[in-house]
């Protein structure tokens, strides 16, 4: 089965940013009982509005990268318009809402920036695996047994 290079690599870097994403998630719903549980054993804690801008480099590239060649290959505009709403919210949570509001909004507007890049990350892979394969003429993943036959008659 032939796959093509640059489908690998937008399949690791969506499956790397949904991974991301949902750290993020159990960063924001755990992080409070986990931080209790710090001083019992030893631990520091990175100040929690540091943590969500220093994450922010791994995640806008990350997505950026992903997204931008999913979308040269399935051209659904909504899939990095999706995740740019989400970094978007990520970014006004680690920069705005953390030095201005109460930390229940922040939390609420990271987990639904979060929630919105794995939406558009899980979307990307879906539809840029469905994309004919130029090479085969059919969607890449597919089996070769299930490819339709053609007859070659003179």
């Amino acid at each position: 089965m032939y796959r093509d290079s640059s489908s690998n690599v937008t399949g690791k870097l969506d499956k790397a940013a949904v991974a991301l994403s949902g750290l993020c998630l159990v960063h924001c719903l755990a992080l409070p009982l986990v931080i209790a549980l710090f001083p019992v054993f030893g631990f520091t804690v990175v100040d929690h509005g540091t943590f969500h801008q220093l994450i922010l480099v791994v995640v806008v590239p990350t997505t950026v990268l992903a997204l931008g060649v999913g979308y040269r290959r399935h051209r659904h505009l909504s899939v990095p318009l999706l995740g740019a709403l989400g970094v978007a919210a990520l970014v006004v949570a680690a920069f705005a809402v953390h030095a201005v509001s109460t930390e229940t909004v922040e939390r609420g507007v990271t987990i639904a920036g979060g929630l919105l890049i794995a939406a558009a990350h899980i979307q990307n892979f879906r539809l840029t695996r469905a994309q004919p394969c130029h090479r085969h003429g059919r969607a890449r993943g597919a089996d070769v047994a299930s490819a339709p036959e053609t007859s070659h008659t003179p």
